[in-house]
C-alpha cells in the first residue's frame, strides 16, 4: 500500500526537534520541564500541519523576567522558521485606538495564507474584555483575535480589494457620462468629443494618486495609470499589463465599461485569510495568579517564592482568565496552558555562575588569563541582583554594572602596567573586589582592590540600631510562637531590608493543606506575637505602630473563624443586617463577644508561651538586632540552644509536609474497626462451637 507520508522526512523533523530541545535546555537554566511540554505540544504541528483544522495554541503564563519571549525567538531560530513567524505585542492594542490591527493581521500577513506559520502574541493580559469589576469592555477591535485563535481564518475586505472596486465604480460613472455626449473609442484611444472626454475625466485616477494632477487626453484608457488599474480591478485573474492592452484596444467605450462591470462582479468583496495550520503562542503575566507578583522585596526568600509559584495549577490560570475574558473566550484557549515557576535560590546561583563562566571564557579568548570568580562574588552578586518576583532580568543588569563594567577598567591597567598575568582570582571582601593576580608558574604578583558600591546592601545595614532593636524582637516574637505552637521552624527572620515597605518579616512555614480549627487558632497566636513580644520586653508604653496590621489580621481570622469557618460554638454563615442573601443567619453581639474571647484566650496562650521562652526572644533579638537575618538552619540551632520547652529538640520538630496526619489517622481507625469485627466474628464462632 502507498501513502503520501516522507518517512525519512518525518524521521528528519523528530531528530530536529531533539536537537532543538537539547539546544533550549543547554541555553535555558531551569526550564527543562518547560521545554520539554512545548516540544511535545508543538510536535504534531511541526509533524503534520496539512493535518491541523484550526490553530495548535500553546499558553505560557509566568511571572516577568522568566523567559517566555526569549524561549519563543530563540525556539524559531533554531527551528529556522523566521521567514513565518511574526510577533504582536498586545499591549500596542490595548486602547480602543487600535482599529489597525485587523490590517497586520490581513493584509500584512497575506503571505502566512495556507502556511504553517507561528504567531507569538506577547503580553495577552492586555488584551482584556472584561474590566475588574467583570463588566464588559466592549473591545470589539480585538475580536480578530478570538477569530484567529478559534478557526484560524479571518474573513476581511482587504485595502486594496476596496481601493480597486471604488475606484473603477468611480471610472463606469463616468464612462456612462461620456457614452451619453457621443465619445467614442477605437484602438483604445478617444477619436470623439474629445472635449467632453476630457472635461468628464478630469481628476479620475485609477492607480496612482498622483494621476489625479495629470492632464487627461485622448491616450488615457492605453495609459499605464488606467493599465494598472484595470489590472489590479482583475488581480484575481492572474492577467498580464500586455492583455489589458489588449482587450481595451479591441473594445469599444460601451463594451470597456462592460469589461469593468463584470470585472467587479467577478472579484469578491470580502477575502478569507486562511491560518489554520499555523502555530499561536499566548505569553503572558497574570497577576489574579501570580498574586505574590507585587512583593518586590529583594529580602523575600526565593525558595519560599518558587514554592508558591509552584502551587499554582491550570485550574488557577482557568481562574485569573475568568477575571479577564469571557468564559467563551477562556474556552478557546484550550488545554494547553504551561506554567512557569520562578527561580529558586540554587537556580538564581546557577545562573550567575554561568554569567561568570561566560565573561571568563570571554576574558581568556580575548586576553588569554584565566579568571577565578570566588564564592563571595556570586554572594554579593546574589544579595544585589536578586529580586525573586522579578526574574532573571535583574541579575542580568547586575552582572553588568557589577562585573562587565570592571573586566575593561582592568584590562586597560594591567595591559599598560605590562605585567605578566596568567591567572587571576577575583573575590569580594569588606565592601570592595580585590584581584588577585599571579603569572604562569602561579608565582603571586599583588592584588589590586576596587571599591564596590552597593545599592541594596547598604539599604539592609540598620540606620539606627535603636529602631533595629525594636524590629527584632517583634520578628523574633512571631518566630517564637511558630516554632512553640507549630513545632515548625520559620524559613527566615529579617530585621532590616532593603524595602522601602517594611522594616522586617518572619517568613513562618506554616502546613500545607487545609486549615483547621488547631491551626487557624495558633495562627491568630502566631501573628500577635510581635505585639505580645513588644509588650513583655519593653512594657505595654512602648508597644508600636508596627503591630497595626497583627492586629487587624487576627482580628480578621478571629472573625472569619466565628463568622465564616463554623469554628466557633454555633455551625452557622453570618452576615451582618445590610446583606440581601436570605440564605445566612445575621451576627449578634453574641457572636461578636464570641470573636474577641477568642483573640483573648489567643492573646493569653501567646503571652504565657512568651514568657516561658523569654530566653530564646532575647537571643534571636540580640543577633537581628547586628544582624538582618536569620535563616533556618541558624533559628533551628537558637532553639535547641535556648529554647525552655521539654520537646524542643531537633527531632521533635516537623517539616510543614508532614504536619497533618489524616490518612494515618483514617487507616488506624480503619484497622482498629476491622480488628474489632474480626475479633467479634471469632466471638461468635466460639459461643456456637460451646
Amino acid at each position: 500500500m502507498s501513502t503520501n507520508t516522507n518517512y525519512h522526512d518525518l524521521i528528519a523533523k523528530r531528530q530536529k526537534l531533539r536537537e532543538v530541545s537539547d539546544a533550549l535546555k543547554k541555553q535555558f537554566l531551569g526550564l527543562d520541564a518547560i521545554i520539554d511540554e512545548v516540544i511535545s505540544l508543538l510536535m504534531p504541528w511541526y509533524l503534520f500541519p496539512e493535518a491541523q483544522l484550526r490553530p495548535t495554541v500553546i499558553n505560557l503564563w509566568g511571572l516577568t523576567g522568566s523567559g517566555k519571549t526569549a524561549l519563543v525567538y530563540q525556539l524559531i531560530e533554531l527551528l529556522q522558521h523566521k521567514q513565518l513567524f511574526a510577533h504582536i505585542d498586545m499591549g500596542e492594542f490595548e486602547s480602543d485606538s487600535a482599529s489597525w490591527l485587523k490590517n497586520i493581521l490581513t493584509d500584512d500577513m497575506d503571505f502566512f495564507d495556507g502556511k504553517p506559520a507561528v504567531l507569538c502574541l506577547d503580553e495577552f493580559q492586555f488584551a482584556r474584555t472584561l474590566s475588574q469589576n467583570g463588566e464588559e469592555l466592549g473591545k470589539d477591535k480585538l475580536r480578530v483575535i478570538w477569530e484567529l485563535i478559534d478557526s484560524g481564518k479571518i474573513s476581511y475586505t482587504s485595502g486594496s480589494n476596496s481601493f480597486y472596486l471604488f475606484r473603477a465604480e468611480s471610472c463606469l460613472k463616468r464612462i456612462e457620462k461620456a457614452l451619453r455626449v457621443g465619445v467614442r473609442l477605437e484602438q483604445g484611444v478617444v477619436v470623439a468629443e474629445e472635449e467632453w472626454f476630457v472635461t468628464i475625466f478630469e481628476g479620475f485616477y485609477f492607480d496612482n494618486h498622483d494621476q489625479r494632477n495629470r492632464a487627461i487626453n485622448k491616450d488615457y484608457f492605453i495609459s499605464s495609470d488606467f493599465l494598472e488599474g484595470m489590472r489590479g480591478l482583475m488581480s484575481e485573474s492572474e492577467i498580464t499589463k500586455e492583455d489589458v492592452k489588449r482587450i481595451v484596444s479591441d473594445s469599444s467605450l460601451a463594451e470597456l465599461a462592460n469589461h469593468i462591470l463584470h470585472a467587479m462582479k467577478m472579484r469578491s468583496a470580502t477575502r478569507q485569510l486562511d491560518l489554520s495550520r499555523s502555530l499561536i503562542f499566548i505569553l503572558g503575566n497574570l497577576d489574579e495568579a501570580y498574586h505574590m507578583s507585587h512583593n518586590i522585596n529583594p529580602d523575600m526568600s526565593a525558595d519560599d517564592f518558587y514554592e508558591q509559584t509552584s502551587k499554582i495549577t491550570i485550574a488557577n490560570i482557568k481562574r485569573a482568565l475568568k477575571k479577564r475574558f469571557r468564559p467563551e473566550q477562556v474556552a478557546r484557549l484550550g488545554n494547553n496552558h504551561i506554567i512557569y515557576r520562578s527561580f529558586n535560590q540554587a537556580q538564581f546561583r546557577q545562573l550567575i555562575e554561568l554569567q561568570f563562566e561566560r565573561i571568563a571564557a570571554f576574558v581568556q579568548q580575548q586576553f588569554a588569563w584565566h579568571i577565578q570568580f570566588d564564592a563571595s562574588v556570586t554572594d554579593v552578586i546574589y544579595a544585589e541582583g536578586v529580586f525573586p518576583s522579578q526574574g532573571t532580568r535583574p541579575i542580568f543588569t547586575t552582572i553588568k554594572n557589577m562585573i562587565e563594567s570592571r573586566i575593561s577598567k582592568m584590562a586597560v591597567m594591567l595591559l599598560e602596567e605590562n605585567l605578566p598575568v596568567k591567572n587571576i582570582r577575583w573575590y569580594y571582601e569588606q565592601q570592595h573586589f580585590y584581584f588577585e593576580l599571579r603569572d604562569e608558574q602561579n608565582q603571586f604578583i599583588k592584588t589590586i582592590s576596587d571599591l564596590a558600591v552597593l545599592k541594596l546592601e547598604n539599604l539592609r545595614k540598620s540606620c539606627d540600631p535603636e529602631i533595629q532593636a525594636h524590629t527584632a524582637v517583634h520578628e523574633a516574637g512571631h518566630a517564637v510562637l511558630a516554632v512553640a505552637t507549630l513545632h515548625i521552624i520559620p524559613a527566615l527572620i529579617v530585621s532590616r531590608t532593603a524595602s522601602d515597605s517594611e522594616d522586617g518579616f518572619c517568613q513562618i512555614n506554616f502546613p500545607k493543606g487545609p486549615v483547621t480549627r488547631d491551626t487557624l487558632r495558633k495562627d491568630i497566636i502566631i501573628t500577635l506575637g510581635g505585639y505580645v513580644a513588644e509588650k513583655l520586653i519593653f512594657g505595654e508604653s512602648f508597644t508600636s505602630t508596627g503591630v497595626y496590621m497583627d492586629i487587624e489580621e487576627a482580628s480578621s481570622l478571629a472573625n472569619k473563624a466565628v463568622r465564616n469557618y463554623a469554628m466557633g460554638n454555633d455551625p452557622i454563615h453570618m452576615a451582618i443586617k445590610t446583606t440581601n442573601n436570605n440564605n445566612v443567619f445575621l451576627v449578634s453581639q453574641k457572636y461578636e463577644v464570641e470573636a474577641l474571647e477568642l483573640i483573648k484566650a489567643c492573646e493569653e496562650e501567646a503571652m504565657q508561651l512568651m514568657k516561658r521562652n523569654k530566653l530564646l526572644l532575647l537571643k534571636l533579638s540580640e543577633y537581628l538586632t547586628t544582624h538582618s537575618r536569620m535563616e533556618e538552619t541558624l533559628i533551628e540551632e537558637y532553639v535547641v540552644n535556648y529554647g525552655a520547652e521539654e520537646w524542643m529538640n531537633r527531632a521533635a520538630f516537623v517539616k510543614k509536609e508532614n504536619y497533618y496526619t489524616f490518612n494515618t489517622t483514617l487507616q488506624k481507625q480503619l484497622k482498629q474497626l476491622e480488628t474489632s469485627a474480626v475479633d467479634e466474628l471469632l466471638k461468635e464462632c466460639y459461643e456456637l462451637q460451646v
